[in-house]
């Protein structure tokens, strides 16, 4: 209990820690003296414009015509290996006279990962703004068809399984959609609070051993070999976001949290509740380039029947490095963790090349429960990785993280920040 104690007072003093004032989103400053060259990178941006300008003809008030922009992508995720995808992404003004409106946007990606058997996913994140930034629509639409793990529930399952795909993988095939409506809250140009709403159809198929014989499989499944649930859920959220370049911010406060209640009078077979807080925070230190961040999740299900595929998880390219993706499942998950990142700042010739590369260095610690005021055991973890710049504030990353719990060593692959 006194780990849990301490664990609860370390976030609480995180989360306590002064707000940075920044500057909103829109009105962004770049940074012009570390603007990098990419030839290959300028011919992708030059083909966006054409494109841009090839679709959206027409000039708009003080030129605000809509933006088209294209970015190809590369994972690598352990047990998952290498997925691959590409992206484009429509942005524009709902009024081209407000100059105070963010731009809208309409993303749209696709990936693949060449497992046996074929694993793909396409979504479309959108936002929308509309009077002044008062209002802000925006929706989750994605369709995912996946080689997903599942290692069961609790830390003596989850602890140091012997990884194999012939084990404990599953096909999971899931369509969702999440619309949200957001009011910008008043005297607050950064924070918004809503009304949410999430629709989910899974449909899981061809489990192997381990999965075909979990107890919280058979609960659902029965003595059949595939299972399907559907969620109907609404829920409210509140958001605050004051980063300068969300992908890779220097300075700013990021916080959300959501909670959410799914239940079978919408049309869904599950029931279950769902609490998530998620907040991050940046300061830039001496120098252009050096960065402390840190995070904190709280990732929280409630219910006596939910579904194996919807308990908290920890573990991936993002959040937590040290363990693999969903490895550890139960109904609460607390993380927190800090990271050092730096760029070097090289005067010589040699600085065109070398002032490309940064570093970081993190650690943290998560913990694990029943619920979300008791905690059973601890999940440290820790890291280094290297960064390259594509251009500026774009970077590759390549993440080495250990865990001392599993001895585990995982490496990453991967675009912008982990968090």
């Amino acid at each position: 209990m006194m780990k849990c104690f301490s664990i609860i007072c370390f976030l609480c003093l995180c989360a306590a820690l002064p707000v940075v004032a920044q500057q909103p989103n829109g009105n962004t400053t770049v940074d012009s003296t570390l603007l990098y060259e990419n030839p290959a990178l300028d011919k992708l941006l030059k083909l966006q414009s054409d494109v841009s300008d090839f679709v959206f003809k027409e000039t708009t008030v003080f030129d605000r015509k809509p933006m088209f922009k294209l970015l190809p992508s590369l994972r690598r995720t352990p047990g998952y290996g290498f997925s691959f995808g590409l992206g484009g992404a429509v942005s524009f003004y709902t009024d081209k006279t407000n100059l105070q409106l963010n731009r809208s946007e309409v993303p749209l990606y696709f990936s693949v990962a060449f497992t046996k058997p074929f694993s793909y996913s396409i979504g479309c994140d959108p936002v929308f703004y509309f009077a002044s930034n008062a209002l802000r629509l925006r929706a989750e639409i994605s369709y995912r068809d996946w080689l997903e793990y599942y290692f069961g529930v609790g830390y003596s399952l989850n602890h140091a399984p012997v990884y194999g795909k012939e084990r404990y993988t599953y096909e999971s095939r899931i369509m969702r959609f999440k619309p949200n409506v957001q009011l910008r809250l008043a005297g607050a140009g950064n924070l918004y609070g809503g009304i949410v709403a999430d629709v989910w159809h899974e449909n899981v198929k061809n489990p192997e051993t381990f999965v075909a014989g979990d107890a919280h499989f058979l609960e659902l499944a029965g003595n059949d070999a595939s299972y399907s649930a559907t969620g109907t859920g609404v829920g409210i959220n509140l958001n605050y976001d004051s980063r300068d370049v969300p992908d890779d911010a220097y300075r700013g406060v990021y916080f959300s949290t959501e909670a959410m209640l799914y239940t079978t009078k919408f049309g869904g077979n599950v029931k279950y509740g769902t609490f998530v807080i998620d907040y991050r925070q940046y300061v830039q230190l001496r120098g252009r380039k050096q960065v402390l961040a840190w995070n904190v999740t709280s990732n929280n299900v409630f219910g006596n029947h939910v579904p194996f595929m919807r308990y908290a998880t920890i573990g991936g390219v993002n959040m937590f490095r040290g363990y693999y993706n969903y490895q550890y499942r139960d109904k609460s998950m607390l993380t927190a963790q800090v990271e050092y990142r730096y760029w070097l700042q090289v005067n010589s010739g040699w600085g065109v090349l070398l002032n490309r590369f940064g570093f970081a260095v993190w650690a943290g610690t998560g913990a694990m429960g029943t619920n979300m005021v008791r905690y059973d055991h601890l999940l440290p973890q820790a890291g280094v990785g290297v960064r390259f710049a594509l251009r500026d504030r774009l970077n590759f990353r390549f993440d080495v993280a250990h865990n001392p719990i599993d001895d585990d060593t995982l490496w990453y692959i991967s675009f912008s920040e982990a968090f």
